[in-house]
């Protein structure tokens, strides 16, 4: 999710809560003028102070029931996730933005409730009923989102929230401290605060001090194997082996617009008013007018997506062709195929070349390469995952035997609702290589096997 798009919900459901807040303004002051004062002849008077507060808390508590309830629809996701803080492992993983925005927001929401309770009221001053008060209205939260299906109960919202809230209190806590009894009494108060962004100031800086990124491989909780019966047709070595590391060729935001603005004057198009939709890793391009054209570019690797929507017109159909023809016309694209590719037809007008971890002196070349070839002889989609890596250095990686003990404890990516498995045989083992999150090509473990009567491919980290 883009910054964009957060400002885009936090805006929409700001107006919404303005409008609730201005309608129950209404009815307040109507109430309270004709009937109180008017009729029953009241005199107590409005304390402005408290009413600023108590519909800044109305307005906070409407965002937060539009955020966590009418963003999404019933069957969002449903379903518990109990175990602690595998959100933050799963954002560490696989250092993805979207992931941090998930815990990031969590602990933002209830920021303004521990700021706003003390305000309202003497008795939330004390941290014992601002944090009861939160503890409760989160719980209640996840528990109307799993009842209803209108999100996941999770254990790591709950502390987030409450971090947020405790966060929140503080602040405002060390601010009345400080008008009251100075500076040094209010640093109690604002310690929650710099220990939260110590410990993710820390992480952060230790994450870009590495040298390798992180792998989204590794699970965010362990697959249970207690039951879990084990066979495997091929023997374990014990010993560790070296191995290359790759890079592959990722691009900044600057030289991604160079590659994909040469590849659309290649095709003689305008990008004077190309529309671009950068995500953390990925840029989407968009060549909009009478045909319309698109590359969905990934910024770690340089793959990319291609299309060309004419092929939606009605007289453009998938044909066949010879690979040289294809090949002729990829060059118009700035596209060399390597030689030592394989070329195979996948369907009518759909054609592969693939090249399995071909190492040549110091590059390694990986993946495929699919394009669409149409009946007015053009190329109107191509898929190029095909990608040529440098070696960076030789590494020792963990022997087979340390791999395999990882699978034996559950240490792997295993997408099912109990995370059980019954059985599990291992046919093959193999060096294989992943992507990590800084656009390195690392080393894993690839255990070919058969999962509870199902095939899959276990990965294991190398390093």
């Amino acid at each position: 999710m883009r910054l964009q798009e957060i400002i885009g919900i936090v805006r929409e459901y700001f107006f919404l809560a303005l409008i609730a807040v201005i309608v129950l303004g209404i009815i307040f002051f109507l109430g309270y003028f004709i009937v109180y004062r008017k009729l029953f002849g009241g005199k107590k008077r409005l304390a402005k102070k408290q009413l600023l507060l108590r519909g800044l808390f109305i307005g906070y508590v409407i965002m937060v029931i539009g955020v966590t309830f009418l963003n999404r629809g019933p069957s969002y996701h449903g379903g518990m996730d109990l175990s602690f803080f595998s959100s933050y492992r799963e954002a560490w993983y696989s250092f993805s933005v979207r992931n941090w925005q998930f815990v990031y927001l969590n602990i933002f929401m209830f920021v303004p409730f521990g700021i706003l309770l003390p305000l309202l009221h003497s008795r939330f001053q004390r941290a014992l009923w601002t944090i009861g008060t939160a503890s409760l209205s989160t719980l209640s939260i996840e528990s109307v989102q799993l009842i209803t299906g209108y999100g996941n109960f999770m254990v790591d919202d709950l502390f987030n929230n409450l971090l947020g809230a405790i966060i929140g209190y503080s602040i405002i806590m060390g601010f009345i401290t400080i008008k009251e009894k100075g500076i040094k009494r209010s640093f109690f108060y604002f310690s929650p605060l710099l220990l939260v962004v110590i410990l993710f100031g820390s992480m952060f800086t230790y994450y870009h001090l590495k040298e390798f990124g992180n792998l989204s491989i590794v699970p965010n909780q362990r697959t249970n194997m207690a039951n879990a019966i084990i066979t495997m047709d091929v023997p374990l070595d014990d010993h560790r082996r070296t191995v290359p590391v790759y890079r592959a060729p990722s691009y900044t935001k600057a030289i991604a617009d160079e590659f994909v603005i040469d590849f659309f004057k290649r095709m003689h198009l305008d990008t004077l008013n190309m529309e671009v939709i950068y995500y953390q890793n990925e840029g989407i391009y968009w060549i909009r007018g009478e045909k319309t054209y698109n590359i969905w570019l990934q910024f770690l690797d340089g793959s990319y997506r291609y299309s060309d929507y004419s092929f939606f017109d009605g007289d453009k159909e998938p044909k066949d062709v010879d690979e040289e023809t294809l090949r002729q016309n990829l060059t118009k694209f700035g596209i060399d195929i390597p030689q030592v590719s394989q070329f195979q037809k996948v369907d009518t007008g759909t054609y592969e070349w693939m090249v399995d971890k071909k190492v040549i002196e110091n590059q390694l070349i990986d993946g495929s390469l699919t394009v669409n070839y149409y009946n007015d002889g053009t190329v109107k989609e191509i898929d190029n995952q095909l990608i040529t890596y440098d070696k960076v250095r030789d590494i020792q990686i963990k022997s087979e035997q340390e791999a395999y003990k990882e699978i034996s404890d559950g240490k792997f990516k295993y997408y099912s609702e109990n995370k059980m498995i019954k059985t599990l045989h291992i046919h093959k083992i193999e060096v294989s290589y992943y992507l990590d999150s800084k656009g390195y090509y690392q080393p894993v473990y690839a255990f070919h096997s058969t999962v509870d009567g199902k095939d899959m491919t276990i990965l294991i980290p190398g390093i």
